[in-house]
């Protein structure tokens, strides 16, 4: 009956049953269901409490009990009550999934990962364990065993969850012959909307070749869809609210640390004009101290710590702020809380910079953009209205520090070699564009390739793949991740940095032109693969940005035979550096808080969201 809706017929039925054999814990089970099921959960819990009482060495009571506790989001109870219910039974998957479920709600990582595998070696085929599995495991950066797990899953479900993750994973290890074919399947699926209640993640998709910015859109829609329509917070009208002194401007986002965001925004936030504007952070970053978190948290104005908090809670903390526009900077990357702005806890939502395309959402207003990466034409790509910046949409920090630099010996690279570069993550690698940089290795002799040594597996695959392309995969040299002034400064030891696609560089290609290095720009045709060449021509070089495999070799080649245009481009970044809007921050900034005024003179005045084009100058 409670999988039929009738709920109050259930807990009639089940309150007569417990009447009449009182002493069956069966009969308490059922009770405890029906009251879970209406929300009730203390009567749950009292229910089947009276259930193991009568019965403590029935491990499908203990086990109702867990999924209680689970439902409830008490999970260090519910870890109790199921290694009850599995020391007096230990045959049942079920308990034990739901006990490596709560184990990993808890963060307890390494014991999550040992019930996962009890699970699998009871079902070898449990596709979620498989999944949930494989997820701790990328978490934890075991990236081979990970991807094994999720092609597991992914075999076994048709499910489009389990085949973006199992292509991504694929990806992040330069395993191309795992990942295409998934992603043929993937794309089949989600353009025939064969599963139009599944969900595809929309940032996994964007490294795809081949999928489009309608694929990236309906992607974005079923994940927005997912959550549902949640009932919105009460928050103070426009009108109320353009009483206030200073527009209040809140931003949500779990990247307040050592992070690209961060990296980018920092000087952004400090410079915004407190005269005109309150900039308060919403942080449910999980990370340790670090100088850019400190420095990031003292560029707003206060900081409100939501970590802890339900979705719920933190939405209703933005509304109790009187924030006027929220700012969410996360999208659809990882640790992303949607639910907290689906409840609409300020009068204009926006998103801006974490998520390179459209979130799908209706819950939020605007998208921050430039006419780069969503010209004239491209509105269609998008849920949101559309506010273009004149310039560029991507802030930068000029105070970003640039250490001592290395020699060249220093970080493995030959001294009288031309160095091709590219920082990129390795999952932004794919088999064409490997393949057009293994050209550029051919024509180019006295060349090498420096790629970021993203992890062990990719590492030793692109020394492979370049064997197999007839390249000794001594020309590839590869580089640790360091702490940014450490990276800069051995950046600028690269000649030119070559983009990915489609999937282009963002914050590795603003790295490379901030160390003086010039950066080849492939414009494509979405969001993410046109970032590059709005940032080069942010920076006055234009003439870097290429639009096809045959222009980008050509460019890559000339420049490496010519060094004295290489020269010339690298003299003009050095010269304009401070002057271009790329790196004018003050400038950024003006063209944001105008951006910010807009939407909010449309909100004040009753008006409905639209596109905002901001003027330059």
């Amino acid at each position: 009956m409670v999988d039929r809706g009738l709920i109050d017929q259930a807990l009639t039925d089940a309150r007569r049953l417990t009447e009449q054999q009182p002493a069956d814990p069966a009969a308490w089970r059922a009770l405890g269901y029906v009251e879970a099921a209406r929300k009730a959960f203390k009567d749950a819990e009292r229910a089947l409490l009276h259930a193991t009482s009568l019965a403590p060495k029935d491990a499908l009571s203990w086990e109702h009990l867990g999924w209680l506790y689970r439902r409830a989001g008490d999970f260090t109870r519910a870890v109790a009550a199921l290694q009850e219910s599995l020391s007096i039974d230990n045959s049942g998957a079920r308990p034990r999934m739901m006990l490596a479920n709560s184990l990993a709600d808890l963060g307890k990582t390494k014991d999550a990962i040992t019930e996962y595998q009890r699970v699998l070696a009871q079902e070898p085929d449990h596709v979620r364990a498989h999944n949930n599995l494989a997820n701790l495991l990328a978490e934890q950066r075991r990236l081979k065993p990970a991807a094994e797990h999720y092609a597991r899953a992914a075999a076994l479900s048709d499910a489009l969850t389990y085949r973006v993750s199992a292509s991504h994973t694929a990806r992040r290890i330069a395993d191309w012959e795992a990942a295409e074919p998934l992603e043929d399947r993937l794309l089949r699926s989600l353009r025939a909307n064969e599963r139009p209640r599944d969900r595809v993640q929309p940032f996994s998709l964007l490294a795809v070749p081949g999928a489009t910015a309608a694929d990236h859109l309906r992607a974005a829609q079923q994940m927005a869809q997912s959550y549902g329509d949640a009932p919105a917070v009460a928050h103070k009208s426009p009108a109320a609210l353009a009483s206030q002194p200073r527009l209040r401007i809140g931003y949500v986002s779990s990247d307040l640390h050592d992070h690209a965001t961060a990296h980018l925004i920092v000087e952004a936030l400090e410079l915004h004009d407190r005269r005109r504007f309150e900039i308060i952070g919403f942080d449910y970053s999980t990370t340790r101290k670090s100088l850019y978190r400190t420095r990031i948290l003292k560029a707003f104005d206060r900081v409100m710590a939501i970590a802890d908090l339900s979705d719920a809670e933190a939405a209703h903390r933005i509304s109790t702020e009187g924030i006027a526009i929220a700012v969410d900077l996360k999208g659809w990357t990882t640790g992303a809380r949607p639910q907290i702005l689906t409840q609409r806890p300020a009068p204009v939502i926006a998103h801006w910079l974490g998520h390179p395309g459209a979130i799908g959402a209706a819950w939020i207003d605007y998208a921050i953009v430039d006419p780069l990466v969503a010209p004239l034409g491209s509105e269609a790509e998008f849920t949101e209205r559309l506010v273009r910046l004149p310039h560029c949409y991507q802030p930068n920090d000029r105070q970003r520090a640039i250490g001592a630099i290395p020699t060249r010996a220093q970080v493995g690279l030959p001294e009288d070699a031309f160095v091709y570069c590219c920082f990129n993550q390795a999952f932004k690698i794919n088999r064409a564009i490997f393949a057009l940089w293994m050209d550029l290795l051919h024509a180019t002799p006295r060349t090498v390739l420096w790629l970021k040594d993203d992890n062990r597996w990719a590492t030793a695959a692109f020394k492979e793949h370049a064997r197999a392309a007839g390249i000794d995969p001594a020309r590839l040299v590869f580089g640790a991740s360091l702490p940014l002034p450490e990276h800069l400064a051995r950046l600028s030891l690269a000649d030119l940095a070559l983009d990915c696609a489609p999937y282009g560089s963002h914050t590795t290609a603003s790295d490379a032109l901030w160390a003086g290095v010039p950066q080849i720009a492939y414009c494509g045709d979405t969001f993410a693969a046109r970032v590059s060449a709005s940032l080069v021509t942010a920076s006055g070089l234009p003439q870097l940005i290429v639009r096809s495999p045959e222009e980008y070799r050509a460019l890559a080649i000339r420049l490496a035979h010519d060094r004295a245009a290489l020269e010339q481009i690298r003299d003009q970044l050095a010269a304009n550096r401070l002057t271009t809007p790329l790196f004018d921050s003050r400038l950024f900034v003006r063209h944001l808080e105008a951006g910010y005024q807009a939407m909010w003179q449309r909100a004040v005045a009753g008006l409905p969201p639209d596109h905002i084009a901001i003027p330059g100058g």
